[in-house]
């Protein structure tokens, strides 16, 4: 009999703790990376409800992906790249905003002055991700021939570069910021293309399905914590220097080089098309992928 209600008294604990994570939307963010400020700022102020989230951490866009494509997170906020590489492979996930604009760059030894300079260098970049194909177009762009380097967590990358083993990094922000006066920035991929998407808003299409209301709500959320951002700099700066232990001079710098902007747009959709058809000529994608199986716009 102690057996049975042993047993009664696990399944109502284990009912609950899953009745539970149905209530809230699961949102996985990365950990080093700014792109998930406006989420952080929302939650401080309350233009987001903290009890209606369960917030999943990860080291890496990679990790924030996996997480995804298998479910156990709801919505994500990483670079687009890993989106559209699931939907190549019949992944049930979408695109549902733009969010983060710019943040990547270059980052070198002190003796390499400009682009033309990593003519023969290698440069280091995570594979598959954004700072690999933007590196890529980068050096099509400037008729630059580099070697590239590839890892699997901006750690390692971090480390390749102060240890010497590579000559540049293909990084963003605020990690760029972190490196000591032996480095410097010679190029951000915005003097390219201004404004460009990097980190976009995804969900699974099981939560679009099942969480809908809840998803719009966070994304009406994120976008007044958003305009609040915008709105007001000196805000800004204060939450990133707090959120990211930063400096205040690098949160300036940081914000300088990232805007948040959440509509869609065809010229961002243009610009996200032309990086998938270099992922495709790498062979990153194997498939085709129609823009209409990448994006749902929430109404």
């Amino acid at each position: 009999m102690k057996k049975i209600f042993f047993i009664f008294i696990i399944v109502i604990i284990l009912f609950g703790c899953s009745s539970k994570s149905e209530d809230k939307l699961i949102v996985g963010i990365i950990k080093p990376s700014l792109n998930h400020l406006p989420f952080d700022f929302g939650l401080e102020i309350g233009t987001l409800n903290r009890s209606d989230y369960i917030i999943k951490k990860f080291s890496s866009g990679w990790e924030t992906n996996e997480a995804l494509i298998s479910g156990k997170i709801d919505v994500a906020i990483m670079p687009f790249t890993y989106v559209w590489t699931g939907v190549s492979k019949g992944k049930k996930v979408k695109i549902i905003s733009f969010f983060e604009r710019e943040s990547d760059g270059i980052i070198a030894k002190k003796e390499i002055k400009t682009l033309e300079d990593l003519q023969g260098k290698k440069i280091g970049v995570l594979r598959a991700s954004t700072l690999d194909i933007f590196a890529e177009i980068c050096a099509e762009d400037h008729n630059i021939d580099f070697e590239m380097i590839y890892f699997r967590t901006p750690m390692d990358m971090a480390s390749a570069l102060r240890s010497g083993r590579i000559d540049a990094l293909s990084f963003y922000v605020p990690p760029i910021f972190k490196f000591d006066e032996e480095f410097h920035i010679i190029h951000w991929y915005s003097e390219d293309y201004p404004f460009h998407t990097c980190c976009d808003i995804a969900a699974t299409e099981t939560a679009i399905q099942k969480k809908l209301p809840k998803i719009k709500k966070f994304l009406k959320g994120l976008e007044k914590s958003t305009d609040e951002m915008n709105n007001s700099p000196q805000v800004a700066y204060e939450a990133a220097r707090t959120f990211f232990d930063l400096y205040l001079r690098d949160a300036k710098k940081s914000l300088y080089h990232t805007k948040f902007v959440m509509e869609f747009t065809d010229v961002q959709k243009k610009f996200e098309q032309k990086v998938i058809k270099k992922m495709i000529e790498k062979g990153y994608i194997e498939n085709e992928v129609n823009p209409d199986d990448v994006y749902f716009e929430v109404k």
